[in-house]
């Protein structure tokens, strides 16, 4: 029985979920989820603690199974099939390598456990394993053990070892979550690569808007238990469907604001909007806009009042703090280096644009 690496594109999966729920004890995970998946794709869950991307993984996988609703793989119905028969390759946040074992041992754990009927030739686990630590870039470490590697380097051990069973699916369950900010940066870009190379459909869990917006797709912001949106990384950013997307994925600045006869009011003045700004129904509303939409003008009737109370760099320009007159809310801005405003000033923050959403804006 011969083992190659491949572009396995033509073998990727297709998913979907259909109706997805599930409750443990009186606390609802998911309710009602509803998504499609193509083949080949890089999907990112993405979502504060307890949204529930964990649990969709988890049921994707065949760790957990739903209360109601069905999971299928290119049409066919697998929800009640065992994760063991589902052909899933998983790394998980803290690699999860066995401590006694090799490098190489390691990876090729899944193929040297399988009936003896399935299982490759040793000659051949033997290629294998070293084809695929060449492709993860650890060809010449395979006679260590997982505490002589980095944390970087292990969990490029753990990717090999979830490519040696030869998946059609890859689930990574926050699999960068312990490493730090630089090395995880150059592994995502690494990922993202194999991805795309070896032709698999990855399902990415995170909480991380920058891992979720540069590797993926397509993303799907969640929280508490339902899908708030489903769509490209540059849509998602640009042209959020909620004010909890707007809020949880980059930078935000909320006011709170009343809609009054075809225009946003603070306090008892209309508040200058940029062209083109879709208003809500009458009622109060959150009014919300990225500190890179904004401007510093002259004109008190033009913008938001505030008082600077903190500038720091940020990437070639100035980052402005101020407090809004009358409110306690704080802005951010960023502005150019020269003529950047100190702190005690007091400035006019005008929006370039800004997106409204009804409902009263959070304390």
């Amino acid at each position: 029985m011969a083992l190659r690496l491949s572009r396995q594109g033509d073998r990727a999966l297709s998913i979907k979920l259909d109706t997805i729920s599930k409750n443990f004890g009186g606390f609802t995970a998911l309710g009602n989820i509803n998504l499609e998946i193509e083949p080949g794709e890089f999907l990112a869950l993405l979502g504060p603690s307890g949204s529930g991307k964990t649990t969709l993984l988890r049921i994707i996988a065949g760790l957990e199974f739903p209360d109601t609703g069905r999971v299928y793989y290119d049409g066919d119905d697998i929800t009640d099939l065992k994760v063991a028969d589902r052909g899933v390759g998983f790394v998980f946040q803290h690699y999860a390598l066995f401590r006694h074992m090799t490098v190489a041992d390691n990876v090729a754990f899944g193929l040297t456990v399988r009936k003896r009927r399935d299982r490759p030739a040793k000659s051949v686990i033997q290629a294998r394993v070293q084809e695929l630590l060449d492709l993860v870039q650890l060809g010449h470490l395979g006679k260590r053990y997982p505490a002589q590697l980095s944390g970087g380097q292990r969990q490029r051990v753990a990717l090999a070892r979830a490519l040696a069973v030869e998946p059609r699916l890859l689930l990574l369950d926050e699999p960068f979550g312990a490493l730090d900010a630089r090395v995880r940066k150059d592994l995502r870009r690494w990922l993202r690569e194999l991805h795309d190379s070896v032709g698999l459909t990855s399902i990415f869990v995170t909480h991380d808007q920058d891992e979720a917006l540069e590797l993926a797709d397509r993303v799907v912001v969640m929280d508490h238990g339902v899908i708030e949106q489903i769509d490209t990384p540059q849509k998602i950013y640009d042209e959020p469907a909620s004010a909890f997307v707007f809020d949880f994925v980059g930078e935000s600045n909320q006011v709170a604001v009343t809609i009054a006869g075809g225009e946003a009011r603070l306090f008892d003045r209309t508040l200058p909007l940029p062209a083109g700004t879709t208003l809500p129904g009458d009622g109060p509303a959150r009014l919300f806009f990225r500190p890179h939409d904004a401007e510093i003008v002259a004109d008190d009737k033009a913008g938001l009042a505030a008082t600077v109370t903190l500038t720091r760099p940020n990437s070639g320009s100035i980052r402005v703090e101020g407090k809004l007159d009358g409110l306690d809310r704080l802005v951010e801005i960023d502005v150019p280096v020269e003529g950047a405003p100190q702190v005690g000033e007091r400035i006019i923050v005008r929006p370039t644009r800004v997106k409204l959403y009804a409902g009263r804006a959070e304390a």
